[in-house]
């Protein structure tokens, strides 16, 4: 009963973890717009300092949500 009670948390922050930040990265590009930009790594290259902004921010909701995800985790475990 263990083992399957640690395969649904497995799967479940599994998923929050992809889409979620797959759903702030696709948030970052509406905001943008057409807007050009490349993402080189961790970096950004573009000359628009609207870009760059919404890229600061975006990562660091980024940052926050991972963080988030990781303390409810070790909540979560915890009660198992």
């Amino acid at each position: 009963m263990i083992v399957f009670t640690y395969a649904v948390i497995a799967i479940v922050f599994v998923v929050l973890g992809i889409g979620g930040i797959m759903y702030l990265d696709h948030r970052f590009s509406q905001s943008i717009g057409d807007r050009p930009f490349a993402i080189k790594g961790r970096r950004i290259d573009s000359d628009d300092p609207f870009v760059r902004s919404q890229f600061r921010k975006f990562y660091a909701l980024r940052v926050a949500y991972s963080v988030l995800l990781l303390v409810l985790l070790f909540v979560a475990v915890s009660y198992v």
